[in-house]
């Protein structure tokens, strides 16, 4: 193998990993928006106040593992204040 082949494939593979952490990252987006729509209700301040609990997590590097589990429990906790 010369070197052009050695290029080609080391920019391939390279390529192909930045491709997959793109993805992986924007489908764990999606999850969190879809788990915020569901919790949300259809309620738009809900869904505001929802997203920007999604912020402050993210902000306090709060575990992957338990983020849809502190998600719910703000939502639950936003419910109990309106009423």
């Amino acid at each position: 193998m010369d070197m052009l082949d050695v290029f080609i494939i080391a920019v391939a593979t390279i390529t192909a990993i930045a491709f997959k952490v793109f993805l992986y990252k924007r489908i764990q987006k999606w999850m969190d928006q879809d788990l915020i729509k569901g919790l949300a209700e259809g309620n738009s301040s809900k869904h505001a106040y929802l997203n920007h609990e999604l912020q402050r997590l993210t902000l306090d590097k709060t575990p992957r593992r338990t983020l849809h589990e502190a998600l719910t429990e703000s939502a639950k906790h936003y419910t109990s204040k309106k009423e």
